[in-house]
């Protein structure tokens, strides 16, 4: 990309940041993630500056111009915030770090210095070490557009002290492979292939991380890296990297009761690598087949977790069998699965109703394999099953919940055989879309679902008998037995009102 086309894409606040410094005699320079999506023709989230002003010249700077500042968020890193146009802006003053052991994310110590170079050089990765100034000159010493080209990602200098000064790196490694779709190297570490060869995880060399330092770091900064991945396009491939350097096996802490805690990050999913599979149905191992799953579904959270967790009880020894043919099969996995997904997702302090939901739809996966040989009835049993269970407070929680349960299951139906098969494909899509329907229209799960309300009903009977009236109304909705109609329904209460009168007459 020419310089004057990168200029041209820097926003106006960036530029009148820029511009502001350089008048004052100071260095500065767009840098890190901004200038890769630049360069990626991407539109990047945010614009960073470093500069060689000091934080109290940096605070003088914005004062002359009338600029809003936050200064006291990361002062003792040289960070400024400026607030233009609406949009903070983060301005760090070129600085170098030292780290030890005691801490697995902060520095041990930072100061600053004056060259553009040093700066760039503290920073994780190369595809992230590069800055602009405001001509669009781009500044780039560890070959980083290189790396963007060839579509890689590297650390700046040796991977293993980049990672045991800051752990998080190692999963942000992992992340920007999911963001990205690049693939990750390094020089030294090579621990051979990891995958099926020939499939789009496969990988023909992997590294090992040091991943005990990951201990250091909490589980709120684990989580969100974790998130961030999950929610990428590439997301199956930064599970694999997950996988192939070990970080699926690490620990994390938490603080609970005044003292840190571990807790796994998801050493469950290591047995699923090499897991073989039903060939008849599946292409994969379970872990590839599990990848696919991921990449095929829409980026909803919810979705994602439970096809990370949706075949966790695969190949365990309770679970594990050999059918009539000699291949391995996996009956009840899923009831294992949720059980797991239950615990894990609990560790990780997830919300309870997160929890819920993705359990069910851990739960639920392969429901609907089955259902597409059968007819409206069985749908409706099935839904009117999950109606009455409680897990459910609305219909709109339902029908939501099986808009969900169908991307699982066409996710994970197009990561085996099916896939080949686009009228099947259709026919899953079909029968989603008919189960989201009679969620919707024909599954009432609690009285303010029905079609009449306590005003309607307190014009035909005391009050006292609302509540009654209602569970009557809905049970015979949910059974199928009276539409979810006000006309019907007020027709079904009157009747009832007659047949207890003449009760009480005989």
């Amino acid at each position: 990309m020419l310089a004057t086309d990168l200029a041209r894409r820097l926003p106006a606040y960036t530029r009148a940041i820029l511009t502001a410094f350089n008048a004052a005699g100071f260095e500065a320079y767009l840098v890190g993630g901004a200038v890769r999506d630049l360069l990626l023709g991407l539109t990047p989230e945010d614009f960073d500056i470093t500069t060689s002003a000091r934080p109290e010249q940096v605070l003088q700077i914005c004062k002359k111009q009338s600029w809003s500042t936050l200064d006291k968020l990361g002062h003792n890193f040289g960070c400024v915030i400026i607030l233009l146009d609406g949009v903070p802006t983060e301005v760090t003053t070129f600085r170098g770090e030292r780290y030890d052991s005691s801490d697995a994310h902060r520095p041990a110590a930072t100061w600053y210095c004056d060259a553009l170079q040093e700066d760039l050089s503290r920073r994780d990765f190369t595809v992230n070490a590069m800055a602009v100034d405001i001509d669009g000159t781009l500044y780039d010493y560890f070959g980083g557009q290189q790396d963007l080209a060839a579509k890689l990602l590297r650390t700046v200098g040796d991977p293993e002290r980049r990672y045991r000064e800051d752990a998080l790196r190692m999963l942000r490694a992992c992340r920007f492979t999911a963001q990205l779709g690049f693939t990750y190297v390094q020089s030294g570490g090579d621990c051979g292939p990891c995958g099926m060869e020939g499939t789009p995880y496969y990988l023909p060399r992997s590294y090992r991380f040091p991943v005990e330092r990951c201990q250091g770091l909490s589980l709120e900064r684990v989580r969100r890296e974790l998130e961030k991945l999950l929610l990428s396009r590439y997301a199956g491939r930064g599970l694999m990297l997950m996988m192939a350097t070990g970080l699926l096996g690490a620990s994390c802490r938490v603080r609970q009761n005044q003292k840190d805690v571990d807790v796994p990050i998801l050493p469950e999913a290591l047995h699923l690598l090499g897991l073989r599979q039903n060939p008849r149905f599946h292409l994969y191992d379970t872990w590839e087949h599990t990848l696919l799953a991921i990449d095929n579904s829409p980026r909803q959270l919810a979705i994602r977790w439970a096809l990370v967790l949706h075949d966790l009880g695969k190949g365990l020894p309770q679970i594990r069998t050999t059918n009539k043919e000699g291949q391995p099969s996996d009956p009840g996995h899923e009831a294992q699965s949720a059980a797991m997904a239950q615990e894990i997702l609990t560790r990780l302090r997830y919300p309870a109703a997160f929890v819920r939901l993705v359990v069910w739809l851990v739960a639920q996966h392969m429901r609907f394999a089955p259902m597409l040989l059968t007819g409206e009835k069985t749908l409706l049993r099935w839904v009117r099953g999950e109606a009455t269970g409680g897990v459910f407070k609305s219909s709109a929680q339902l029908t939501e919940a099986y808009s969900l349960l169908a991307e699982v299951f066409l996710a994970d139906m197009g990561a085996t055989h099916a896939r080949e098969n686009p009228q099947l494909m259709a026919e899953g899509r079909a029968l989603g879309e008919q189960v989201i329907e009679l969620a919707r229209t024909r599954m009432p799960v609690a009285p303010g679902d029905l079609a009449v309300g306590g005003r309607d009903l307190l014009a035909l009977l005391p009050q006292a008998q609302l509540k009654n009236t209602f569970s009557y109304l809905l049970e015979r909705v949910q059974s199928g037995n009276l539409p979810n109609d006000r006309d019907a329904l007020l027709a079904a209460v009157r009747k009832n009102i007659k047949r207890r009168q003449s009760a009480a007459m005989i």
